[in-house]
């Protein structure tokens, strides 16, 4: 499962990837508010 979070007070965005069988949160990517809005989350 994907998801966005804020971080750094949410001055950045965190694209994460949950696998809740494992407990293990994969980052997969770092950036600005305005850097996530041009990426597809799903695809990342």
């Amino acid at each position: 499962m994907r998801h966005g979070v804020g971080a750094g007070g949410n001055r950045a965005r965190l694209g994460v990837w949950v696998n809740y069988q494992f407990g293990v949160v994969y980052i997969r990517f770092v950036g600005s508010h305005r850097d996530y809005d041009g990426i597809d989350a799903q695809t990342i």
